[in-house]
């Protein structure tokens, strides 16, 4: 694990001095150009920078070990940091959507140079080899910030894809500029409300996925073939730290120390084999007779 919040921290690097000199570059072609899509994509690219700054903090601070303000750690600041990003990529898709459409009405076309395309174009290689490192240590990581930067990346390099395209088959068209910063802001407004959806359901809470709570009810079985019933799973994620509620059924005749010791060495093979602290419920079931013949999961 530590090497992995090593590669993090480069890939934050990466991301914030690589998104720093392609903004540069965007900027001041835009400029020269007058194309309100490239000026737009630029400032996509600065967002890039910027998010990267919020990433680091939440990196930063999801790394601290839990204390007692916080006992479950600090976690859930990564998706603090992936709102915080995503909202910052809403307003800025929606200044783009606004200043597109009154470019739209004023009938301006831009004039795009051979290197200006040429530079933009090598910009796109760029920020997908900066959004698949990051997509991928944020993948090994379980890290919802640093993913959500990599989609950042992504959309950037998507939306200036689009743009190259259009510069290069649409020219003489005098609403092919607007019609790219719209894309763009489409585009924005999509992976705002990917990185949202994902963030505000990992702080909200999730229902397992059936694998992990089918590797459960496996564990389980293994435990004490006694144990029926699995259900009510609740799962809370923290950053690498997650916890786990759910409810077992166990004979009713069986002692209070007997299910306390089943619950509790269920509770040590899954944190074991999954990495996951569960906290185990137990109900009364059927007598032991019963079960023999109706036992089921």
């Amino acid at each position: 694990m530590k090497n992995l919040k090593k590669y993090g921290m480069m890939a934050i690097w990466f991301s914030l001095i690589g998104n720093s000199v392609i903004f540069i570059v965007k900027i001041i072609i835009g400029l020269e150009t007058d194309s309100i899509a490239m000026i737009a994509d630029a400032w996509h690219t600065l967002s890039d920078s910027l998010s990267s700054i919020v990433v680091m903090f939440g990196f930063w601070l999801a790394s601290k070990p839990a204390d007692k303000e916080h006992p479950f750690g600090h976690g859930r600041s990564e998706s603090i940091a992936a709102i915080i990003l995503a909202s910052m990529l809403g307003m800025i898709g929606l200044d783009n959507l606004i200043e597109s459409i009154t470019r739209l009405f004023s009938a301006e076309t831009p004039e795009f140079s051979t290197s200006a395309i040429i530079i933009f174009a090598s910009t796109i290689l760029v920020k997908e080899a900066m959004a698949q490192f990051s997509i991928r240590v944020g993948n090994k990581m379980n890290s919802e910030s640093l993913k959500a930067d990599g989609w950042h990346h992504r959309s950037d390099a998507i939306s200036t894809l689009i743009i190259v395209i259009v510069a290069i088959f649409g020219k003489g068209i005098w609403w092919a500029d607007s019609a790219m910063g719209i894309i763009v802001s489409v585009i924005l407004f999509y992976i705002s409300y990917k990185i949202l959806l994902s963030s505000v359901n990992n702080i909200m809470g999730t229902q397992p996925k059936f694998l992990l709570q089918r590797s459960i009810m496996d564990i389980a079985k293994e435990v004490n073939p006694a144990i029926s019933s699995l259900h009510h799973f609740k799962l809370h994620e923290y950053g690498d730290h997650k916890e786990l509620t759910f409810d077992i059924r166990l004979p009713a005749e069986m002692t209070v120390r007997n299910a306390h010791a089943i619950a509790d060495t269920l509770e040590q093979m899954i944190l074991y084999r999954l990495n996951i602290r569960a906290t185990v419920h137990i109900e009364p079931g059927l007598f032991s007779e019963e079960f023999n013949t109706r036992s089921h999961y």
